[in-house]
């Protein structure tokens, strides 16, 4: 149930971005697109931890600031063969902008 409140939020927050109907915005030259599963991070309410994959067991998954979001897509639900369901969204993020990317790996 948190999980929908807080990808509502994001929905919301990203509706904030519409400052012009009338003209046809290129969010491809500002912006780059990373799709995923949006969870809340444990410590920064203005933090989207966005998981690629959110069905492995080696999660990779990127942090970005709230305010480098320009605008958020809701791609719909997807379902892993066990019958587990998640939300996956599209978030366009400001070009220039820091963000964090996190991969697995095995130490030898």
């Amino acid at each position: 149930m948190e999980d929908k409140k807080y990808m509502k939020r994001l929905l919301d927050i990203s509706k904030g971005y519409q400052i012009d109907k009338y003209r046809e915005l290129n969010l491809e030259k500002t912006h780059k697109a990373f799709e995923g599963t949006p969870k809340k991070h444990p410590h920064d309410e203005n933090v989207l931890i966005l998981l690629t994959d959110p069905f492995s067991n080696f999660n990779r998954y990127y942090e970005f600031s709230l305010e480098s979001i320009g605008h958020v897509e809701d791609l719909g639900t997807i379902s892993s063969e066990t019958g587990k369901s998640v939300h996956k969204i599209r978030v366009w993020v400001k070009k220039g902008m820091p963000a964090i990317k996190s991969s697995p790996f095995i130490v030898k």
